[in-house]
């Protein structure tokens, strides 16, 4: 991808950014109705974008089709001469959805897709403990998730244009917060394949679709409307940060009774700023959550009114994303704009290596 670092996103790319994190897959002429411009302009614009890695489309499976399939946390303790060596080998690993370089006593912070426990021990051991310059490990199973960057706006639109893009549309499901997902269903190699090419572009044409996999376009039409239908695929519009006005990102670590979590969580849900929150299994804290910022001095007005908004939560422990180098499936540049894609083959061995 050639970068344009003079290339800036205005309020019509923001919209139009909006626009597809309600629908992904949407056409020009859709997007050009909501906003009421030249549906030719909207895709010269989106190219623009894209080929700038500013905004981006992808797709990855929900889970790997088992009931114990789960994502976690890891937070790797690194070397500090290795930590950049590391998180360019950690970026390449199939099951790694992202990678943070991060503030404290881990230095980098990631999240991975696996499909029970024993091959999380396996991933720690084989994938990662024997990269050198890992000192330490700690994980955290995801137990339970509330809400995720999939769901992350940016609000710029009013309500008449929300509603032309979501007009005649059945309601979409995640396969995280839904318990309408099929999660339990196995990916076969068909699945598979199509879900790979969304995630290398979450808008490939049927028709190249087809092509590359080898597949008649009504094959790839079906299978991609029932994948995302069933909430076994999300498709997400991302972008970098940075351009998005609200560059940073802080982790907090948090706890709940056991009986008020879940309204909790529903009560951070409504919150602005708040990018995920899950429930977490594996230490003290139980709660994880993300905080977007439009500045540094913004957090603490942000951890005031989640102490009034959410007497019964309390904060353990917090950490400042220095850089993000890969999310979901993008490794990022220094900008946290989108240099390439990363296969997210989630279903590889758990001993398989990084490139050296």
């Amino acid at each position: 991808m050639t970068q344009d670092s003079a290339a800036r996103a205005d309020e019509l790319d923001l919209a139009i950014v909006n626009c597809l994190q309600l629908q992904p897959r949407a056409s020009w002429t859709l997007v050009g109705r909501a906003l009421d411009i030249d549906p030719v302009t909207v895709a010269r614009r989106w190219q623009r974008l894209s080929s700038a890695g500013i905004a981006w489309v992808s797709g990855r499976a929900t889970g790997q089709g088992r009931p114990e399939s789960c994502l976690a946390v890891v937070e790797l303790s690194c070397s500090a001469a290795e930590t950049l060596a590391i998180a360019r080998r950690v970026t390449e690993l199939p099951h790694v959805l992202s990678v943070e370089h991060t503030s404290g006593p881990r230095s980098l912070t990631i999240l991975v897709e696996v499909r029970d426990l024993a091959f999380l021990s396996r991933f720690l051991l084989e994938s990662v403990g024997t990269i050198p310059g890992v000192v330490a490990t700690s994980s955290h199973a995801v137990t339970k998730v509330y809400s995720m960057g999939d769901h992350w706006q940016l609000h710029v639109l009013d309500p008449a244009q929300q509603a032309v893009m979501l007009r005649g549309q059945q309601p979409r499901l995640d396969g995280l917060t839904s318990e309408q997902a099929d999660l339990a269903r196995g990916y076969d190699a068909v699945d598979r394949q199509l879900i790979l090419l969304l995630g290398e572009d979450g808008r490939m044409p049927v028709a190249t679709m087809a092509a590359r996999a080898g597949l008649s376009e009504s094959t790839v039409r079906r299978r991609v409307a029932g994948l995302v239908g069933n909430g076994r695929v999300v498709l997400r519009c991302d972008m970098a940060l940075p351009d998005s006005g609200r560059p940073v990102i802080s982790w907090l670590w948090a706890s709940a009774d056991a009986g008020d979590i879940d309204a909790v969580a529903m009560t951070l849900r409504r919150l602005p700023g708040i990018r995920v929150c899950w429930r977490i299994s594996g230490g003290g804290p139980n709660l994880m959550l993300a905080l977007t910022t439009h500045s540094l001095h913004e957090l603490s007005q942000v951890e005031a009114r989640l102490a009034a908004e959410v007497p019964q939560m309390t904060i353990h422990d917090r950490s400042m994303v220095l850089r993000s180098i890969k999310r979901m499936g993008r490794e990022l540049d220094l900008d946290g704009r989108s240099i390439r894609s990363v296969p997210l083959d989630i279903w590889a061995d758990a001993g398989d290596r990084p490139p050296r």
